[in-house]
């Protein structure tokens, strides 16, 4: 058996009581670098943030930059600091790497070098002076950090797949060491890790097969994203309320009057709503309470804008009711809007993201500032006979969408202008009356 490495079974050892201090709202008119490998680059945590901001602060004109790179490494980032991600400015930078600075290959099943310790140690030490190095940089620049602890690798869940037990011990040390960086750096922290890997625990007591982290061990599915939201939004004291309504009937059998909320209710995408079983998202993050006080006892329709939108009995109504679990109020029906509107953000952005990896990751020398002739270099890449798979196949996209990037960005600027628009609340006619009354 292998002698275990130095840093894979270093584990922290720290209270799961201890509380970080809360995490600051992302300010207004903020432009966010979401800086990270596959994770961040192809997946939805920070696409249900830019949603959840857009739906409930929709005056702050928070912009999102994904700056993740699939395969990348702390020391890649910051080779590619310059033109990808201070090209865009940002005042606030998200951090989330280590999946692959570790070298996970260096713990799979049946690895029998003797100096696997020392390389696995190499590999960790490697990843700790590239962070340091890339929140120093991002610091000079005065960009508010927030490091984020890697999300887990399951090595848990029984899985038709190879398995790299030991990874996610590697990966809670780099966890650590952000603790560390957030610390030194004056920065923030959220953790994904151990909150995360929690949640598997508890799914796999139940079903071993069970995971919100994906069939390749690595990468979270949609559920597994939206618990990633929800523990930065969490991180964050991140407001319970969409809006809290009390209306007094006196009495009365039917009420009405009209409210401007300041908010509109998040609408939670049907791939993450398994999310939900995990994480009390709806309870915590997207109440819309609606409470009517001392109606007489009977059966009562709801409706907004003359339209029924649902039924409850009295005693519902004066304890409350989360109107953000109804789909056909004209809030939600709003709500449905924006999600539509962003994920055509999102999926502008990844072709977008899609032109930037072949250049900063397939391309030019990485650090390179010299004009990328997209032209010649793609002639070269496609020349090159390692090139196979999904590399290859980000070569035939980058072909097509290079002469199209004036556009996507226009379309995107037009789309993040729309979502604004379509995200401000407007004022309700709210009606009680018994049920089937006409």
């Amino acid at each position: 058996m292998d002698a275990p490495a130095r840093g894979a079974n270093r584990r922290p050892r720290r209270n799961p009581t201890d509380k970080h201090p809360a995490v600051p709202a992302l300010p207004r008119g903020g432009r966010v670098a979401l800086v990270g490998d596959s994770i961040t680059h192809g997946g939805s945590y920070h696409d249900y943030l830019y949603l959840f901001y857009a739906t409930r602060f929709p005056g702050r004109k928070i912009t999102f930059f994904n700056c993740g790179i699939s395969g990348d490494t702390a020391a890649g980032a910051l080779r590619r600091m310059h033109g990808d991600i201070l090209r865009h400015r940002p005042t606030v930078a998200t951090i989330m790497l280590g999946m692959n600075d570790v070298r996970r290959n260096l713990y799979d099943e049946g690895q029998s070098s003797p100096d696997l310790p020392q390389q696995r140690e190499a590999a960790l030490q490697a990843h700790f002076e590239a962070m340091h190095k890339l929140a120093e940089r991002l610091n000079s620049e005065q960009v508010a950090l927030i490091f984020m602890t890697p999300s887990p690798y399951d090595h848990t869940a029984k899985l038709d797949r190879l398995n790299s037990p030991g990874v996610n011990d590697a990966l809670a040390l780099c966890g650590e060491n952000a603790r560390k960086l957030a610390a030194q750096f004056h920065g923030q922290l959220v953790e994904f890790n151990e909150p995360m890997r929690a949640i598997n625990q508890a799914l796999q007591t139940n079903d071993p097969t069970a995971s919100i982290i994906g069939a390749d061990r690595i990468h979270p599915g949609e559920k597994g994203h939206l618990v990633m939201a929800y523990l930065f939004l969490k991180a964050q004291n991140a407001p319970q309320f969409v809006a809290d309504i009390t209306f007094d009937a006196l009495g009365r059998r039917e009420v009405e009057f009209s409210k401007l909320e300041k908010a509109l209710p998040f609408p939670v995408p049907a791939a993450a709503e398994p999310a939900l079983q995990s994480v009390p998202f709806m309870e915590e993050l997207n109440q819309e309470r609606l409470k009517v006080t001392r109606l007489p006892d009977g059966n009562y329709d709801l409706l907004i804008d003359g339209t029924k939108t649902a039924s409850f009995q009295a005693s519902d109504l004066s304890n409350g009711v989360n109107l953000a679990t109804l789909p056909e109020t004209p809030q939600m029906k709003q709500a449905q809007e924006v999600a539509k509107l962003d994920a055509k953000r999102h999926a502008i952005s990844k072709r977008l993201r899609t032109i930037d990896y072949v250049e900063w990751k397939m391309g030019r020398e990485i650090g390179d500032p010299t004009p990328f002739d997209w032209g010649a270099e793609l002639e070269r890449l496609n020349a090159d006979p390692k090139m196979t798979g999904w590399p290859r196949d980000r070569l035939a996209d980058y072909a097509k969408l290079k002469p199209q990037q004036p556009a996507l960005l226009m379309e995107l600027e037009e789309t993040i202008a729309a979502i604004r628009k379509a995200s401000q609340p407007r004022e309700h006619h709210f009606a009680v009356r018994p049920a089937g009354l006409k």
